[in-house]
């Protein structure tokens, strides 16, 4: 049997499924805040001018970010 639901309210809303065993989905870039960082870092205007501690500290939460995205990456990979 297969079911398909929608999860989520919010602008990034997950599309999940089951056939046989459940399965779950999380966007975990989004929940981390990879792409708001690195699209941050990536814009001229705000690495341009802004002051070097705060470019500084965005790098810093995007290394942690993605750090914390692999981490999690794994632990689910060990899940099955």
């Amino acid at each position: 049997m297969f079911s398909h639901a929608t999860v989520g309210t919010g602008p990034q809303r997950t599309p999940a499924g089951v056939s046989g065993e459940p399965q779950v989905s999380l966007p975990i870039e989004g929940l981390l805040g990879l792409e708001g960082l690195a699209g941050r870092l990536a814009n001229p205007n705000f690495a341009g001018k802004a002051p070097p501690e705060v470019v500084a500290e965005c790098q810093a939460n995007l290394a942690e970010a993605r750090a914390q995205a692999e981490l999690v990456r794994g632990r689910l990979g060990e899940l099955g």
